[in-house]
């Protein structure tokens, strides 16, 4: 891994920020198992999950079962003593091949498939962690959505601030281009020649998120303000329970402003009368219609 990533947390889009202090994580582990919905997956080997394509990622599993570990366990001690008899909270299909182990200890998590005869380790399974990583230097059996096999990041670089990984195939290995994901594991781009040719290519990503991130934050100002209706008629309004959608307290002539007469102004006295002339025709077509 480049040096120049240590000694920093990755955050937002993995953009680097100084390393903060760690909150002390529980020391407990948890099991997933397939939802019913990809049934067909159910108790299949880790290989043949990843020659068939499926995601083994947490928005395809359900929790079925958090317990904490004994000071001498490990892994492999916890997944006997669940196939040896089924805890009472345990919640969902019998424990076994095709389930998840998630395992939290002081030195970070790790996740485990539950293979016929071990404990496959592998990354990606949960979202983003604080630090907004998904990808840890060189735990194998990545799988990137799009991309068959699996994935071992083997390096990384810092392009405008942002980490991304280099990821070679674990199975084809020099036959398929490596490629690179950022710090959530989202294919970016293939990289044949690694790091040096693509470096614009990640440049403009970052670009590109920055803009999403700043349309997304332009958007939840306009959803905290209120709507088109609330902008137009906050000017207005005596107070915001007055907001229904209708200009009312409208100015009898225009407000200087400036040295200038209030374009607004003018505009909302004219709409003012527009809709008063049409209520009074109303008013005199429903007479008539009285009448007669």
């Amino acid at each position: 891994m480049s040096s120049s990533s240590r000694g920093w947390n990755w955050n937002g889009i993995g953009r680097r920020s100084r390393k903060r202090r760690k909150r002390k994580m529980i020391n407990q582990y948890r099991v997933f198992q397939i939802k019913e919905v990809h049934h067909q997956h159910w108790a299949k080997s880790y290989a043949q999950q990843v020659e068939d394509g499926f995601l083994i990622h947490h928005q395809n599993y359900q929790s079925a079962y958090k317990g904490k570990p004994a000071p001498s366990d490990t892994p492999m001690t916890a997944r006997k003593r669940l196939e040896e008899k089924r805890p009472n909270t345990f919640v969902g299909r019998s424990f076994g091949v095709g389930d998840v182990i998630v395992w939290d200890e002081e030195k970070g998590r790790k996740f485990f498939y539950v293979d016929k005869e071990e404990l496959v380790e592998f990354g990606g399974f949960m979202d983003a962690d604080a630090a907004g990583n998904t990808v840890v230097y060189m735990v194998p059996n990545y799988q990137i959505d799009g991309k068959t096999g699996t994935w071992l990041p083997y390096d990384s670089e810092v392009v405008e601030g942002v980490c991304f990984f280099m990821m070679r195939n674990e199975q084809r290995k020099d036959a398929v281009s490596p490629v690179v994901v950022d710090s959530k594991g989202v294919f970016v781009t293939d990289a044949p020649n690694g790091f040096e040719n693509v470096r614009s290519i990640l440049t403009e990503y970052v670009h590109r998120a920055e803009k999403k991130q700043q349309d997304m934050t332009e958007h939840e100002k306009c959803l905290t303000n209120g709507t088109y209706e609330r902008a137009r008629e906050s000017g207005t309004e005596q107070n915001y329970d007055m907001i229904d959608g209708c200009v009312n307290n409208v100015p009898k002539k225009p407000r200087r402003i400036g040295g200038r007469w209030s374009v607004l102004d003018r505009l909302h006295i004219k709409q003012a009368q527009r809709k008063q002339k049409d209520q009074t025709q109303q008013q005199q077509q429903q007479e008539r219609s009285r009448k007669n």
